[in-house]
């Protein structure tokens, strides 16, 4: 049996995020490839890449409970991580985990799974990139390439506060949001809701640990961060405990005449805002949401094609965009029709 490193960290979400980019990058210039789970503590209000902190988080609440704010460098939604929950990392060549994305996603979600059939719990693993036990989520997974090397992060829940989740997440009413809470406790479930006899965090990681070594194929070897990791994640931790990051990557447009529309598809929520000036002329575009793209900085070549474009020239400009990106459960007509639908 060939071998990975095998990682435990416990920190704040800046110093597990910079780890995220490290480790990828480590693994890309050489070192073994990587198995690592982490546990957020404290407790954090993770967005995905391409969201904007304003749409997704309710800061006040945020604040009042002393939970940070951070920015992951993969795709996907909004999520929570606390010292209720095991986060789970793979970094390695792109083949060795099926080629794609959408194959390393589902590598992921095996190793997930193996993990809740040893605790003798089905589950079932639901794209785009869901674990589910009867129809119910208990993990997210997502996933970001560097060159031919790519890195899949995802969750299991251990025990988990859904009214906590709900009032962190930006809403509209209080009505929404007891309708959230509702719909979350039929949508997402944890382990110890599952089991008559509760887990602690210590057997969870042991149990994972093994599964995920079978499902790898690997042996796991107990390591601890390179010289180059150390230096990489110490620089990395400015960039994401920095508000520029944070907040200010994906920012709402301001000003006049700005046209909203949003959709879910098959490949996540996306967001459209479009700033016009005089009627056939767009000035700018922000797309937002909780999708997957590769290259996951890809969009914002889709909005500078469209900066100071005619209405007319978006399909045009959309449909030679999408000869060199990939965005799963999402297609051309699918954009087309979003920033058109927001400007007519």
């Amino acid at each position: 049996m060939e071998q990975f490193r095998f990682l435990i960290e416990r920190n704040n979400q800046a110093y597990i995020l910079a780890g995220e980019e490290a480790l990828l990058m480590s693994v890309s210039m050489g070192s073994s490839p990587v198995l690592r789970f982490v546990i957020f503590d404290p407790p954090a209000i993770l967005i995905g890449y391409h969201q904007a902190v304003e749409q997704e988080v309710n800061l006040d609440e945020a604040k009042k409970r002393g939970w940070d704010i951070g920015r992951r460098p993969t795709g996907g939604g909004a999520i929570i991580m606390g010292p209720w929950q095991l986060g789970w990392e793979i970094y390695a060549e792109k083949s060795f985990l099926g080629d794609t994305p959408e194959n390393a996603i589902r590598k992921g979600a095996e190793g997930v799974i193996k993990t809740l059939n040893i605790l003798g719990i089905r589950a079932n693993f639901r794209p785009k990139n869901d674990v589910e036990i009867n129809g119910r989520k208990i993990s997210g997974i997502g996933a970001f390439s560097e060159g031919k090397f790519i890195a899949v992060t995802g969750t299991i829940l251990l025990d988990f506060d859904i009214d906590a989740m709900v009032s962190v997440l930006r809403l509209s009413s209080e009505k929404l949001k007891d309708k959230l809470v509702k719909d979350f406790k039929d949508r997402i479930t944890w382990i110890n809701r599952e089991l008559r006899s509760p887990i602690d965090m210590h057997e969870l990681v042991k149990v994972a640990r093994e599964a995920f070594s079978e499902v790898l194929g690997m042996r796991l070897e107990e390591s601890s961060y390179t010289e180059l990791e150390r230096n990489l994640i110490n620089q990395l931790v400015i960039k994401y405990s920095s508000p520029e990051w944070i907040f200010n990557l994906r920012k709402p447009l301001i000003g006049d005449d700005i046209r909203y529309v949003e959709k879910k598809l098959p490949g996540g929520l996306i967001k459209v805002q479009v700033k016009l000036a005089g009627k056939n002329i767009i000035q700018s575009v922000l797309i937002t949401g909780d999708f997957f793209i590769e290259p996951r900085t890809s969009i914002y070549d889709l909005e500078a094609r469209l900066k100071w474009s005619r209405v007319d020239d978006v399909e045009k400009e959309i449909r030679e965009w999408f000869k060199n990106v990939k965005i799963i459960g999402i297609s051309p007509e699918d954009l087309i029709d979003l920033i058109k639908g927001a400007v007519e």
